[in-house]
């Protein structure tokens, strides 16, 4: 999981690397907020498609996937167009002292349409596990965005 996270952060680019360095150094400018570095790692997050892997249990499929962005913040798109039914979700973060996610619908999604279930945080805070659910309705390509984000 570690080459993988690498990759991910890697194909992330300057965005990650921005969200690093954000107000280090001499700068009289003010360190950006935590809401300024979700939306940075949301907007890398943005134009790239999270790594997914699959892995089978007892009890189903489980679907790993990539956060995209730096230790303090980052997020992933996962779709849920055409429906999906008691999915489990495995997102390896970036950090391991993040909160809770914000969680954003696109625009052409009923944000009444999904529900999220039994987030909890394990291995250390480093992997945010979920249960999805979504409405049959939903067209193809609808997504919801997960911002992750340091703890205040």
């Amino acid at each position: 999981m570690t080459a993988r996270r690498l990759l991910t952060l890697a194909a992330a680019g300057a965005a990650a690397t921005t969200l690093v360095f954000t107000g280090c150094g001499g700068s009289s400018e003010p360190a950006a907020s935590t809401a300024d570095t979700a939306a940075a790692a949301s907007t890398a997050a943005a134009d790239t498609t999270a790594t997914t892997d699959t892995t089978s249990t007892t009890s189903g499929t489980v679907k790993q996937v990539d956060c995209m962005g730096a230790e303090e913040a980052c997020s992933v798109k996962i779709p849920i167009g055409g429906g999906v039914s008691n999915q489990a979700y495995e997102v390896a973060l970036t950090g391991t002292n993040l909160g809770e996610p914000t969680i954003t619908p696109d625009t052409a999604t009923d944000k009444g349409a999904y529900d999220l279930s039994d987030g909890t945080f394990t291995t250390g805070g480093s992997i945010y596990s979920f249960t999805l659910n979504s409405v049959e309705s939903l067209p193809e390509g609808a997504y919801i965005t997960l911002d992750f984000a340091t703890k205040k």
